[in-house]
């Protein structure tokens, strides 16, 4: 994308098509609108025509699009936040790797080390940007054009004290036009030029950081000699066999503990009289830390540790087998713990979304274990392609429906129901809610619908979960009526 008018002025669109969908306003269909512009601009002015697209581009993009497609369908507010946060991560990610990576062997070190370059090189062409405006500025007012803006300014600046004078007397010679002049302070007051002026501020700022960033797209990534050659940590046999042994060990006497009676299903059985939080909580977090140290060992170990010989030593890999499998009855372990705590105390996002992270851990311990067979296998990479999936089937399974739906059940066992935490939960359970028909939830929908007829709407805020949320919680007051 060269340095020019053209492109600076697309860039332009951006910033103002930025303003009108998100300045004021809530946001909702507007994110996605405004992340298909971004790409749009990406694939048509900076990306490399006929360059092959890798199946981890689409991964990155789908995601990236997927998630922000997400702000105009769910009204679920913890991932909505963490997707305002993780979306523009995706695309940068997806765009820097789609136009600047040249090389044919992966690298997970000059991969993050090409993210690092690329997002300081757009900080600084910001400024240079910025900068070079204000040096055209001050060019322009030395050439031609510039000499007939400073004539202009002087002479609005030499009638300023003329056109006082005379307005003061007009207007004390005509009670008409002092009312209608007595208009001019409260148009001003309408019109908050404190406002604007922060508008074109914001415009101006995204605008030059938009044509900043694609600007440094645009430049091709210079390494020096050998700088691409992943570099390894040289470990030895004897040392790293000695530590796996102990752990091991370790974690065969935890596990034989666990099938004894943690898998019972029954914290009375435990020697400690922990009550069912204890139980859970003290156990959950302990296992999983444990279980994520364990993976970090093994991506050491395996992606970046090198031995005497280039294959994994066999004592090694049955020893990381052997890791892997205790890790999974420790994660084992702490699903069961978490079960337990929901079955006493009822189910959160915070409980599920736990429960997701166990499932993700369990794919990335089988992913490690891939690695530790398969000595090509890029770890990160599948580490990194398996995270961003999972998240986005998250955001996709409609968790607020799936939390009603579980604590309604555990209602029915326990008599037990949390009402104030599921007055809580986002639009996305409005309609499970009705269609339990218990008059339970009658006060709790009242009030939703009440929020959603004060909320103010604009076509850029459209979100089909507040809408579908509206139309059932009208067609129920009138069926309750």
């Amino acid at each position: 994308m060269e340095k020019t008018w053209r492109n600076f002025m697309i860039c332009l669109a951006g910033g103002i098509l930025f303003h009108h969908l998100f300045y004021g306003k809530e946001l909702g269909v507007s994110y996605p609108i405004y992340a298909m512009f971004l790409y749009l601009v990406f694939y048509a002015r900076v990306a490399i025509k006929g360059k092959k697209q890798e199946w981890f581009h689409f991964v990155l993009g789908g995601s990236a699009l997927l998630l922000a497609v997400s702000f105009g369908i769910f009204s679920n507010e913890p991932l909505l936040v963490l997707n305002f946060l993780i979306v523009p991560l995706l695309m940068f990610i997806h765009m820097v790797h789609t136009r600047r990576w040249d090389l044919e062997k992966w690298s997970n070190r000059l991969f993050i080390k090409l993210m690092f370059i690329t997002f300081f090189e757009t900080i600084i062409d910001f400024f240079n940007v910025i900068f070079s405006a204000g040096k055209t500025g001050k060019g322009v007012m030395h050439d031609q054009k510039g000499q007939m803006v400073k004539k202009i300014i002087l002479g609005v600046l030499l009638s300023a004290p003329l056109l006082w004078t005379i307005l003061y007397l007009l207007i004390s010679s005509d009670q008409y036009f002092k009312q209608l002049l007595g208009k001019f302070p409260d148009w001003l007051y309408q019109a908050n030029i404190g406002s604007m002026f922060f508008q074109v501020i914001l415009v101006a700022v995204i605008t030059c950081l938009l044509f900043a960033f694609f600007m440094t797209l645009a430049k091709p990534l210079v390494l020096n000699s050998g700088e691409g050659e992943s570099r390894s940590m040289k470990l030895d046999t004897v040392i790293v066999s000695t530590m796996l042994i102990l752990l091991n060990i370790v974690y065969f006497l935890y596990a034989a503990v666990q099938f004894t009676y943690f898998f019972t299903g029954d914290p009375s059985s435990s020697a400690s009289a922990y009550t069912y939080a204890e139980y859970a909580r003290r156990g959950f977090m302990e296992l999983t830390l444990v279980s994520i140290i364990n993976i970090g060992l093994l991506f050491l170990l395996t992606h970046i540790g090198k031995f005497e010989k280039r294959v994994l030593p066999n004592i090694i890999k049955l020893l990381l087998s052997l890791l892997v499998f205790f890790t999974f009855v420790m994660l084992a372990s702490a699903y069961n713990r978490l079960s337990l705590y929901e079955q006493a105390y009822g189910y959160t996002y915070l409980r599920l979304y736990a429960h997701a992270f166990m499932v993700l851990l369990c794919i990335l311990l089988g992913l490690a274990l891939i690695k530790i067979y398969i000595q090509r296998f890029k770890l990160l990479k599948a580490m990194c392609i398996a995270t961003i999936v999972a998240y986005v089937i998250v955001n996709y399974i409609n968790i607020d429906r799936f939390i009603v739906s579980q604590n309604m059940k555990r209602y029915e066992e326990t008599g037990k129901l949390d009402l104030y935490y599921l007055d809580r939960l986002s639009y996305d359970a409005i309609p499970i809610m009705i269609e339990q028909k218990n008059e339970m939830f009658n006060k709790l929908l009242k009030e939703k619908k009440m929020q959603l007829i004060q909320e103010e709407t604009t076509w850029q805020t459209f979100n089909v979960s507040k809408s579908h949320a509206k139309q059932l919680l009208k067609e129920w007051t009138s069926n309750n009526e």
